[in-house]
């Protein structure tokens, strides 16, 4: 059997030795959508034909395809599209509205009838604090206009879309949620968690085309970043799943997409049909029954035991009562899925931890590997609890690099010391994953692994100075433990022979560089399915 494709005259660490990888071969031969051969550069010329594609490395490095196993892939590919209200963007709330007052005249962001901006961090724009309806009035007029905050919690409303969500002064808010007001008791636009929703239901509504083409941004992003495969962390309805589907029937799905079903949304109707995690194939596959139960550490609405700085009141923001998280759990293992939920304060992660150990007691499964994502601000107690029920943890370390200073301002050094904390995890054995909750934080995989390692904030700060990684044990994270963390350490997750031909050609080896420029590294080739899918 002669190659299609051959790599030669490189360094290929295959991760099959999981942290304690090293360079196990110079060179890797394709046939189809499989690995053929791992071996020396000879070895593996030998397998070359008259048809085969000779790659040769000179020096540059091979890795498996990168698992972002925690991300919105709708939503990122459709902020690409709104405006760009990141601390990389603007400075000030003055340059933030005008960039919505652009949108009014025709500038990106004004879509179906609304401008619309994503990814605004109150901690850094020059005023440290959330814009408000009358920033945004003074440019939008009439217009109605939504901004939501980089992690995706808290959003600004105008006065025009407020008026649509027939918000006034004597709106109570959701359970779940928070409607901020001014001294006068009028709202301010600032909406928190569920309250967000009032507005968002206003919002003309996506179509399934308009969720195909946002998977297919979203895709061609990852594959130019070395993401083969996602997790997507938040499947509410059936058009979003017909529109993988339909990309995936028609060859055109980019990256392999584990799917995490919302369980007030989906369950019955999953359950209903006998599907449970696992359902699906190589490309689209179910994956576990969610809830999500606070909200974020920059934003100060993550579930906290204890009250946040200089707010004696704010203790975050519970989205279910311990009774209903039960009752979803119950519900869900008793159909057989895998669960996982959303928890980042410590009084979250206690309350998820709860309902897990219940679930799983009324319905044992051999091998549940049940996930907490994010999983941010630990306690020792409940890493002790993760341990006894084996669960999974889902970080994402751009969180330490992106949101970092904001988390120094709002938790204490004590807290930061257990604060999304790889290390301690890591060692004592429970599956740590690697991912970024783009678009809460951009979908940059050596950002993450630099995080990962060196634990350094945007500013140069530290959180968690013991919890860092080393390179191989962040890779790890990102390569074979994301491919466990759905099931697949069967087909994908390392350069083995037999499985899936998902690999990268990165321009330099991670392990000969600083720490601190491992973000420099680049990606020359994606191959997903034996097939380029993005070169350089």
């Amino acid at each position: 059997m002669k190659a299609n494709t051959i790599f030669v005259n490189g360094r290929v660490y295959t991760m099959d030795g999981g942290a304690a990888a090293a360079t196990q071969a110079d060179a890797v031969a394709t046939w189809g959508a499989h690995i053929l051969a791992v071996g020396s550069t000879e070895e593996v010329r030998a397998l070359a034909g008259p048809g085969t594609r000779v790659i040769d490395l000179g020096g540059r490095t091979l890795l498996p395809g990168l698992n972002d196993n925690h991300c919105h892939p709708p939503m990122y590919g459709q902020t690409l599209q709104l405006i760009d209200a990141s601390s990389r963007a603007v400075a000030n709330i003055a340059e933030l509205s005008a960039a919505f007052g652009r949108a009014r005249e025709g500038g990106p962001g004004l879509v179906g009838g609304w401008i619309r901006g994503w990814g605004y961090d109150d901690t850094r724009l020059a005023e440290m604090r959330h814009p408000t309806r009358h920033d945004l009035d003074a440019v939008t007029g009439d217009t109605p206009a939504y901004l939501s905050r980089t992690c995706g919690h808290i959003g600004v409303a105008n006065s025009a879309a407020l008026r649509l969500a027939g918000i006034t002064r004597g709106t109570v808010a959701p359970q779940g949620g928070e409607i901020d007001v001014d001294a006068d008791g009028e709202p301010t636009g600032v909406l928190r968690e569920t309250a967000q929703r009032l507005v968002q239901e206003q919002i003309p509504d996506t179509t399934r085309a308009d969720t195909r083409s946002f998977l297919q941004t979203a895709h061609a992003k990852f594959l130019s970043m070395g993401i083969t495969s996602v997790a997507d962390a938040g499947v509410s309805d059936a058009e979003t799943l017909l529109a993988y589907q339909e990309l995936r029937d028609a060859g055109e799905l980019g990256v392999r997409s584990y799917l995490m079903m919302i369980i007030d949304q989906t369950l019955d109707a999953l359950t209903a049909l006998g599907v449970r995690t696992g359902f699906g194939d190589e490309w689209v596959r179910i994956g576990p029954a969610k809830m999500l139960q606070d909200g974020s550490g920059g934003g100060r609405t993550a579930a906290m035991s204890i009250p946040y700085p200089e707010q004696p009141e704010n203790f975050g923001i519970q989205v279910y009562t311990q009774e209903e998280l039960n009752r979803g759990f119950l519900r869900a293992a008793a159909a057989g899925f895998q669960c996982a939920a959303h928890a980042i304060g410590d009084r979250a992660i206690e309350m998820i931890i709860d309902a897990f150990e219940q679930a799983l007691a009324a319905y044992p499964q051999a091998d549940p590997r049940w996930r907490i994502e994010h999983c941010g601000m630990m306690r020792e107690d409940l890493l002790e609890r993760m341990v006894q029920l084996r669960l999974v943890a889902v970080p994402q370390p751009t969180f330490v690099h992106y949101l970092g200073d904001s988390y120094v301002k709002n938790f204490s050094r004590d807290w930061l010391e257990l604060a999304y904390p790889c290390r301690d995890w890591i060692d004592r054995g429970i599956l740590t994953i690697g991912s970024s909750d783009a678009p809460v934080t951009p979908a940059e995989p050596w950002v993450s692994i630099r995080a990962a390692v060196t634990r350094l904030t945007q500013d140069g700060q530290t959180v968690g100075s013991e919890q860092g990684v080393s390179v191989d044990e962040a890779l790890t994270m990102y390569t074979l433990n994301g491919a466990r963390g759905s099931f697949e350490e069967g087909i994908k997750g390392t350069l083995t022979p037999g499985k899936l031909a998902d690999l990268i050609v990165i321009d330099r080896d991670p392990h000969d560089i600083p720490a601190e420029r491992l973000h420099e590294v680049q990606v020359d080739l994606t191959m997903i399915g034996g097939k380029v899918a993005f070169e350089r």
